[in-house]
């Protein structure tokens, strides 16, 4: 199970940490077998370049908000993901995705166009 580098991220007003998922295996994994996650925590998953990157819930066993980041920091949109939905994409090119418990986005308003400030330790290995 993937236990990653917890960094601190800042995004609109919110302060969390995250577990950066930034090799091919970490971002992979995710939060697949996991069976709790921190409130106030989440899973920054680095892709090496930006792209209409694609996402699973395959093993994650509850909701996720995910936020899809540009390489500007802001935040693209918000998808809600559940347990076993098949593969989607961003839709649009990103950089990150930050993965966080169901419902977190709406309680700390969230929105899309919210700059969020990465951990430098987000750089992206292949």
């Amino acid at each position: 199970m993937f236990r990653g580098r917890v960094r601190g991220l800042r995004i609109g007003r919110v302060r969390l940490r995250v577990e950066v998922a930034d090799s091919l295996l970490t971002r992979a994994v995710g939060l697949m077998f996991r069976r709790s996650l921190a409130p106030d925590a989440g899973v920054l998953l680095c892709f090496p370049r930006s792209g209409d990157h694609a996402l699973h819930m395959w093993w994650v066993r509850f909701p996720l908000d995910i936020a899809f980041i540009r390489d500007d920091g802001r935040v693209l949109k918000i998808v809600r993901a559940v347990p076993g939905q098949r593969p989607f994409a961003s839709g649009r090119r990103i950089r990150y995705a930050l993965e966080l418990h169901a419902g977190s986005c709406r309680r700390w308003g969230i929105r899309a166009g919210a700059r969020c400030r990465l951990p430098v330790s987000a750089r992206p290995r292949a």
